[in-house]
């Protein structure tokens, strides 16, 4: 379970795997549709589109219980995750503070903190002898 929060961690965090999540979800729907109702996988992919960003013009929709499970899963995977993973991608892009220091420069402070800390308690121990 773990494995899989990562996962979705990795692929909230990069706007390629993202972009390429995406992708391959629309062309697996596109093929499950082409197969399901039996239409060429140009007006599958149209299908595929149009579905998952909810528009829906109801030009083609699904007839057999193989396409609509299809239609189901590609609307809950792209309502529950992906829009709301790529609307989070792009606010955390606009809301990143440029000021915040650095791993590096974090780990610097750590280090500097603790010599303080190790210089106090020494100092302490020099004034209670």
């Amino acid at each position: 379970m773990k494995s899989l929060s990562n996962l979705f961690v990795k692929v909230a965090n990069s706007p390629r795997l993202l972009v390429l999540t995406s992708l391959v979800l629309l062309f697996l729907a596109s093929i499950s549709y082409a197969l399901f109702e039996k239409k060429n996988i140009l007006d599958s992919l149209w299908w595929a589109l149009i579905t998952s960003t909810t528009v829906g013009y109801g030009d083609f929709y699904p007839a057999s219980l193989g396409g609509r499970v299809t239609a189901i899963v590609l609307l809950l995977v792209m309502i529950l995750f992906l829009i709301p993973m790529i609307t989070a991608s792009f606010a955390s892009k606009l809301i990143v503070n440029r000021d915040a220091f650095t791993h590096e420069e974090q780990e610097d402070m750590k280090n500097l903190l603790r010599k303080i800390v190790e210089i106090e308690e020494r100092q302490l121990k020099e004034k209670g002898e």
